[in-house]
């Protein structure tokens, strides 16, 4: 008689899975939502930093909870290493760029971007050499890496000469959460937040100098002369590198500046804005303008990389980071409303594809294509 298939364990280290969720520990935490909602083949054994109550809910999620060790590097490398190696899995899948230094299993790693191979100037130099190093090694150990665009994809393979067929483009998406929220709703938010009665223009990610906030700022502060109900809600982190002082930058009385909200309010916050601004250089896909255009908020970005490979059919695109152009599409955002609805209309039609569950669907693909070369 034949009994219950037993499941392939799949380790995962969910290191950036915290209360904080940023870039990194979003993608995995929602991929690995999405697929605990089917039982499948699969079990997880996921290993955090902090306990995540969501997983308590999946059955074919186990969690281990292995306090920070003195860096991810020591966590990856030292308890993260051990969990996996006691666990005995099938496949283990790196999020976060790179795979622990002796790790022998089949594996997939997520490379989200090459951003300190193409541009080591916005980083320290010493972190660079580290980067590199470490990533080149997991690149040709893996057996698959995942990628969130093909700008990313042609970039690893131009500085790391890896085989094209390595390599898998995973668009992102957005959770059903992300719905433009009700009016009462967003009056009550604007009304704590102290913006009611303005219009509101916000940025929100790390606040590295690639996404040209300071100009942003600018280019706002000119508006204001035609628009002096503006305000500026900048939601992030200061990791500018040269260092900006942001302190001092974004020190205004029409500029509301917080480091992080939580994840439960990202929907209100989109959903209260009259335009997103998003004038980065580099991202590897750029999860944020995703979101705000799911709540409804078509976002201002720039034509460079990725965005405009993902988003051109839904945004409008400022060709180069300056004051001035970006001021001219802010204004046009607020102005020209037939526009902006053409923009939207585009985007709805397409937002069937930008969900967890396809993401989840590809990297399930992804993990049968290694485990059984499907």
């Amino acid at each position: 008689m034949g009994g219950a298939k037993k499941r392939l364990r799949i380790a995962v280290d969910c290191y950036e899975v915290t209360k904080e969720l940023t870039g990194v520990g979003r993608v995995i935490h929602n991929i690995l939502l999405s697929l605990c909602r089917e039982q499948g083949r699969y079990e997880f054994h996921v290993f955090s930093r902090q306990e995540v109550k969501d997983y308590s809910k999946c059955r074919n999620i186990k969690q281990y909870v292995l306090p920070e060790d003195k860096g991810y590097f020591r966590w990856q490398n030292g308890s993260f290493f051990r969990g996996v190696k006691e666990c005995h899995p099938e496949l283990l899948i790196a999020p976060n760029y790179t795979l622990p230094f002796f790790v022998r299993t089949k594996s997939i790693v997520f490379e989200h971007d090459v951003s300190f191979a193409s541009h080591p100037e916005w980083f320290p130099k010493k972190e660079v050499l580290k980067r590199k190093y470490f990533v080149k090694r997991s690149l040709r150990k893996a057996s698959l890496i995942l990628t969130l665009s093909e700008v990313s994809k042609q970039e690893i393979i131009r500085h790391y000469s890896v085989s094209p067929g390595k390599i898998k483009v995973l668009y992102l998406g957005a959770g059903e959460n992300f719905m433009p929220a009700a009016e009462t709703e967003v009056s009550r938010w604007k009304e704590k937040k102290g913006i009611k009665g303005r219009k509101v223009i916000g940025f929100l990610g790390s606040i590295f100098n690639r996404r040209n906030v300071p100009h942003l700022v600018e280019a706002v502060r000119h508006l204001r002369t035609e628009f002096p109900e503006i305000m500026l809600y900048i939601v992030g982190k200061d990791l500018t590198y040269p260092p900006q002082n942001m302190r001092r930058i974004l020190n205004e009385e029409w500029i509301l500046w917080e480091e992080s909200i939580q994840e439960s309010e990202l929907p209100l916050y989109f959903s209260s804005l009259d335009v997103f601004a998003y004038l980065s250089e580099y991202e590897g896909f750029g999860l944020p303008p995703l979101e705000a255009l799911s709540c409804g908020t078509v976002p201002v970005l720039l034509k460079k990389g990725a965005l405009a490979e993902v988003y051109s059919e839904f945004s409008l695109m400022a060709e180069n980071p300056d004051a001035e152009e970006i001021q001219y599409h802010l204004k046009r955002a607020l102005k020209d409303q037939d526009r902006m609805d053409t923009l939207m209309r585009a985007f709805k039609k397409k937002r069937s594809y930008f969900s967890w569950g396809r993401v989840a669907g590809e990297f399930s693909a992804a993990m049968d294509e290694v485990l059984h070369g499907k």
